[in-house]
């Protein structure tokens, strides 16, 4: 009897069924997935994409922001909004209103600033290029499972949205979120 498939190609579709079957947790290759995976049994990604440049000649782009949900739902508990940087350039801002306490504000809305700069003479531009990922979480593992989100969501740093710097809009603009992780760029 002729053999169709080979012993080295049987190998390979046997790890590949077995990575698809060991569920999310192999499947996470963010970081901040990964470790929110370990505390609750399912982690829904949504994102929204920032990307606005001013030259020197146009006005300041200032908005505070707060993502709706059309049609699909998010699965679980809001629990952690991460702020990823892709450029920026100039003067430019981002992440949740800086006059009020993360214990006090409202976690979903949150802003961002890209101020023009420059003269006729010297045209400089400012640019900001930024995706907004949002973690909902369900089934905490353990009831102590809500605090690495309140620790995630509260460190001083740009990318949980607590180093914003520049002009607030009081105006918020709802914008709809986008299900699942931004597409990888492909550097050329």
């Amino acid at each position: 009897m002729v053999s169709f498939i080979s012993r080295g190609r049987l190998a390979a579709l046997a790890v590949a069924g077995a990575a698809a079957l060991a569920g999310p947790v192999a499947a996470a290759e963010d970081p901040d997935e990964a470790e929110l995976l370990k505390s609750f049994e399912k982690v829904d990604v949504w994102h929204f994409p920032v990307d606005a440049t001013v030259r020197y000649n146009d006005q300041d782009a200032v908005a505070t922001r707060e993502l709706v949900f059309k049609g699909e739902q998010p699965q679980g508990d809001l629990c952690y909004i991460r702020f990823d940087l892709v450029r920026g350039e100039g003067d430019y801002g981002y992440g949740f209103q800086p006059s009020v306490s993360p214990a006090e504000r409202k976690n979903t809305v949150w802003g961002s600033n890209v101020l023009k700069r420059g003269t006729v003479l010297d045209q400089y531009y400012s640019a900001l290029r930024l995706n907004v990922i949002y973690f909902f979480v369900d089934g905490p593992k353990s009831p102590t499972a809500k605090e690495v989100c309140q620790k995630k969501q509260s460190a001083p740093t740009a990318q949980a949205g607590n180093a914003y710097r520049g002009p607030w809009a009081e105006l918020v603009t709802k914008v709809r979120a986008i299900h699942g992780w931004p597409a990888k760029k492909i550097a050329h």
